[in-house]
C-alpha cells in the first residue's frame, strides 16, 4: 500500500480561479477530530504541483469509478495528490456512517485503506459490514466501533458538506483540478486532459523529482519468458514493470535504450507485462507484442507501440503487425484466441506479488527502484552496483 502524506493545507495553496463563477479561494486544512488525532484525507506528495480536491459519497457508483482514476494518475505520476472531501448524498442510507467509519480508521491510520475498501464494497455498509471492514484492516475494534457509536468524526463530514452547500456542489464526485470545477464521473482521458494542460505550464524545476534510489532486498524475479536485450553473463541485471498505454512508460523507454548503449557488456534488461486497468487497449497490446516477439520481432513491435500509443486498438495492431512484415494469419490467431494472455497475466501477478504499484517500475539486481528515472540516476545506480559486484570502481 502507498504511503500517505499528512501536512496542513491551511496557507499551503491558493487554487486558481475555479469555473462557473463559484470561488475557492483556499483549501482548508486536512480533518481533525481531536486536539491530538489529526485524520489525513490527503494522498500523494505535499510537492507536487496539481492538487485533485473531490467532493466525494462512499455509496455512490460514479464516485467509486472516478476514484479508481485518480488512483491510476497517483500510480504513474508524483506530480499529483488528492484530497478527499465526504459529501454523503441524504438519499444514499448508509453513506454518512461509512464515511464517519473512514475518518474512524484515518484516526488509526488507516484512511486510504478503509476508502479503498468502502468503495470496493458499496452494496455492503451497514454497521456489521463497517465492523468487519475493521476487523479485516486491524484496527483497534472498541476504539473504532466507541468511534461510530457516539458519532465523533461527524461534525467533520458535516463540516465538507457545508463546504460543498457553500461551493454550489450538488452532484459527486465534483473535482476541482487546481481550481477547475468538474462535475461528475470523471475517465482517465478527460481528467487527463486537464493534468495534462495543467501540466504543460509549469517548469520542470517545478516538477516533483525525488531523489532515485534502490531500496529493499533483493527480489527473485521469473525471467525465463520475458523479451531481453543484453548479455545473459552481464553483472547487472535491469527489469522494469510496463505497460504500452502509460506515457511515462513511452518518456522511459529511450533511457532505457542509452543504458544499453552505455553499458553494452554490463546490463542485460528484461521487459516485464504490467497492462494498468485504467487503460483499456493496453492488455491486447501487450499481447500483440508476444505475438510479434514469437515472430522474431518482440522488439521492433515494443517501439512501434511507444510510438504510437494512441493507436492502439486491434485495428491499430493489426496495422502494425504488416508494417513489420510479420505472417499476419498467425499473428491474427494469435489475438483472437488470446494465446498469450495467460503470460501478461503472470506478469502482472507477479507484479504484485513484487510490490508494483505504477508504471515504469524497475529492479536492479533484483532491488527495488523508487523515484525519478533518467540517464543520470540511472548510471549513478549502475555504477554503484558494478562497484559492489567487482569491488573495482567503473570508468
Amino acid at each position: 500500500m502507498r504511503s500517505h502524506s499528512c501536512f496542513r493545507l491551511a496557507a499551503l495553496l491558493l487554487l486558481a480561479a475555479p469555473q462557473a463563477g463559484q470561488p475557492y479561494s483556499q483549501v482548508s486544512p486536512p480533518a481533525t477530530a481531536g486536539p491530538t488525532q489529526p485524520v489525513s484525507t490527503v494522498r500523494g506528495s505535499d510537492k507536487a504541483p496539481i492538487t485533485i480536491l473531490v467532493f466525494s459519497d462512499f455509496e455512490s457508483f460514479p464516485c467509486a469509478r472516478s476514484a479508481s482514476v485518480i488512483d491510476g494518475f497517483l500510480q504513474q505520476t508524483r506530480d499529483v495528490r488528492v484530497i478527499f472531501k465526504h459529501a454523503p448524498a441524504a438519499s444514499n442510507p448508509n453513506a454518512l456512517l461509512a464515511h464517519e467509519a473512514a475518518l474512524a480508521a484515518g484516526a488509526q491510520g488507516r484512511f486510504w485503506e478503509m476508502h479503498d475498501t468502502l468503495f470496493e464494497n458499496q452494496t455492503k455498509l451497514t454497521r456489521a459490514d463497517l465492523l468487519g471492514y475493521a476487523k479485516s484492516l486491524g484496527l483497534d475494534l472498541a476504539a473504532f466501533q466507541q468511534a461510530l457509536d457516539n458519532h465523533t468524526y461527524r461534525p467533520i463530514v458535516e463540516r465538507d458538506l457545508a463546504e460543498a452547500a457553500g461551493l454550489g456542489v450538488t452532484t459527486t464526485p465534483t473535482f476541482f483540478v487546481n481550481g477547475r470545477r468538474l462535475v461528475g464521473p470523471q475517465g482517465y482521458a478527460s481528467l487527463g486532459a486537464v493534468i495534462e494542460s495543467l501540466l504543460a505550464g509549469i517548469p520542470p524545476d517545478k516538477r516533483v523529482q525525488p531523489e532515485i534510489v534502490a531500496a529493499g532486498p533483493a527480489q527473485q524475479i521469473d525471467l525465463e519468458h520475458a523479451p531481453t536485450r543484453g548479455p545473459a553473463t552481464a553483472p547487472i541485471s535491469l527489469v522494469e514493470f510496463s505497460d504500452f498505454e502509460c506515457p511515462y512508460c513511452a518518456m522511459t523507454a529511450p533511457v532505457v535504450r542509452q543504458l544499453l548503449a552505455a553499458y553494452p557488456a554490463q546490463v542485460r534488461f528484461a521487459f516485464k507485462h504490467y497492462p494498468l486497468p485504467m487503460h483499456k487497449e493496453s492488455p491486447l497490446a501487450h499481447e500483440a507484442s508476444l505475438a510479434a516477439g514469437d515472430q522474431g520481432k518482440f522488439w521492433e513491435m515494443h517501439d512501434l507501440l511507444f510510438a504510437g500509443q494512441d493507436k492502439l486498438t486491434r485495428d491499430d495492431l493489426m496495422a502494425k503487425a504488416k508494417q513489420l512484415n510479420l505472417d499476419v494469419p498467425r499473428f491474427t490467431k494469435d489475438l483472437d484466441t488470446h494465446r498469450f494472455k495467460p503470460q501478461v497475466e503472470s506478469d502482472r501477478q507477479e507484479g504484485n506479488r513484487l510490490g508494483v504499484d505504477g508504471t515504469p517500475f524497475f529492479f536492479i539486481n533484483g532491488h527495488a527502484i523508487s523515484g525519478g528515472a533518467d540517464l543520470a540516476d540511472f548510471k549513478k545506480l549502475i555504477d554503484a552496483a558494478l562497484k559492489e559486484s567487482t569491488s573495482t570502481p567503473v570508468r
